[in-house]
């Protein structure tokens, strides 16, 4: 991960130290770098003859508590310097992409929201990892509460084990593949974890095979269509091999052959199982593998696998990605 100069904690309604502050709080020290606290009040659109007849609080009553709230946070959190609060009225992922513009922020965390139906991210989760334009970290909660003492540095959470996934076979994905790997580096040297690298390749040569002739049935030169097929698709897992050992060629002080995973599948799935598999408490991905028209978020693979991840995730955009929110 670059030196990080200027970080913004999106409360997101939660007024805790939720695990998402600490590690806000924990990567400023760190870094050196600027912190702003900021949460949105959605905007109600109540009429003020409507707030005076039921007694209902209005927009602006309602961020003056919000910000009461930041600030008794920070007091009680943050050592010095200070950092900056912010609350605003209107839609939350707008509001906060339109601060990451104004301001230059270079990371976004927050704490992941309950789901709602089948997805594990909330609305205003999966519009920040599509639509930021800067990386975007959403941190779980554990299963096991942490420890966590008022203002002591060892409230500063930890990652166990990080998977990394990378495309290390397309091209435009050198850099972005680079800037993901120096991300996943940079939070396990921070905290000591452990780092695994995946690459999945999924052969796409028809299954089944079409039936040309009698089961066992061989060509000219003796070999079988089944034959061939295999044949093809060790000769394609052999190039994924070295593109992945290649892809991480820069970073073998950091990264071991027993870290390297090659799978096979359908990608979302074989990364989410692999995640599991290893009990890995953040995926670092990124959410597009080039840069695209505004309007286009995020690809197919990553969407699928950011609705399916129970762990904490780090997204990054590529070099020149553009947001949609002005």
């Amino acid at each position: 991960m670059q030196a990080l100069e200027h970080i913004l904690y999106f409360a997101d309604g939660e007024f805790g130290p939720t695990r998402a502050f600490r590690r806000a709080v924990a990567l400023a020290r760190h870094h050196g770098a600027r912190l702003t606290l900021m949460d949105v009040t959605i905007e109600s659109g109540f009429s003020a003859d409507l707030v005076k007849r039921f007694g209902l609080g209005d927009d602006v009553q309602q961020s003056e508590q919000r910000y009461a709230a930041l600030t008794h946070l920070a007091e009680d959190w943050v050592r010095a310097p200070s950092p900056r609060l912010r609350v605003t009225i209107g839609t939350p992922f707008i509001e906060v992409i339109q601060a990451v513009l104004r301001d230059g922020h270079d990371l976004v965390l927050k704490p992941a929201r309950a789901r709602q139906g089948r997805n594990l991210f909330a609305s205003t989760d999966m519009h920040l990892l599509r639509k930021c334009p800067c990386p975007v970290w959403i941190d779980r909660e554990p299963a096991q509460p942490e420890a966590a003492d008022s203002g002591a540095a060892e409230a500063a959470p930890r990652c166990r084990r990080i998977l990394a996934s990378i495309d290390a076979m397309q091209p435009s994905a050198t850099g972005l593949n680079r800037r993901i790997l120096e991300s996943a580096i940079a939070v396990k040297e921070q905290d000591d974890a452990m780092l695994d690298i995946a690459h999945v390749f999924e052969p796409r040569f028809g299954d089944p095979l079409p039936k040309l002739g009698p089961e066992g049935a061989t060509n000219r030169s003796g070999t079988t269509a089944e034959s061939h097929l295999n044949d093809a698709i060790t000769h394609l897992e052999q190039r994924h091999a070295e593109a992945l050992q290649e892809a991480v060629n820069g970073y073998r002080h950091h990264i071991r052959d027993e870290n390297l995973h090659l799978l096979r599948g359908e990608p979302a799935a074989q990364v989410l199982t692999q995640a599991e598999a290893l009990d890995s408490d953040l995926i670092v991905l990124a959410t597009l593998s080039r840069p695209r028209e505004p309007g286009l978020f995020i690809g197919t693979t990553a969407e699928d696998l950011l609705q399916g991840a129970q762990t904490s995730v780090l997204a990054l955009k590529p070099e020149g990605f553009v947001t949609p929110v002005q």
